[in-house]
């Protein structure tokens, strides 16, 4: 029978630091987000209303059509993966200059429930509508802009393209470039 103690291991320690710090980690941030799922990148919520702010003109797509599944599924798709928070708010003078100048092009999701967007930022829970500049001010940063309401959301989300939603609308006859 050997009585030498085991001697230590780096290996194990490291092991058991892992062990230990990534739940403790995962709780802290689950704790500060209020969402035990942020570490989800997909974004997969289904609008009521998908309203494209076309150049001075609205042109809504009808929920149940085929256009209408595809756009959400391209926007949920540009929604899902990693988003960068940033401090930049949506004012209601822009928002409303989003719905109505002849030199933009924004997008606006009206959804029946609020949501969360998942991720490691406290911001976007509780949202109804997504605003997407896709011309215009703040459309070559591809923010993403939530409101709660008719109040804007805290800062917004920047994701790495939303190209292809321009694109869909052109190919598409949508909303093509005036």
């Amino acid at each position: 029978m050997n009585s030498e103690p085991a001697s230590p291991s780096l290996l194990k320690m490291a092991g058991m630091a892992i062990l230990v710090l990534v739940p403790i980690v995962y709780l802290v941030i689950a704790l500060n987000t209020g969402d035990l799922i942020w570490i989800s990148p997909v974004f997969n919520a289904r609008p009521q209303a998908i309203v494209v702010h076309c150049f001075g003109v609205d042109i809504g797509l009808n929920e149940g059509t085929q256009r209408f599944d595809e756009f959400t599924d391209l926007v949920n798709q540009t929604l899902s993966g990693s988003k960068r928070w940033d401090s930049l708010s949506l004012s209601e003078a822009t928002y409303q200059e989003y719905q109505s100048n002849p030199q933009w092009m924004t997008l606006e999701l009206g959804y029946a429930e609020a949501f969360r967007v998942h991720s490691a930022y406290k911001f976007f829970s509780h949202i109804n509508t997504i605003i997407i500049p896709l011309e215009g001010r703040h459309a070559i940063t591809n923010a993403i802009f939530g409101r709660r309401g008719d109040l804007p959301a805290a800062g917004s989300f920047h994701v790495k393209t939303t190209a292809p939603l321009v694109e869909y609308l052109a190919v598409n006859g949508l909303c093509p470039q005036p």
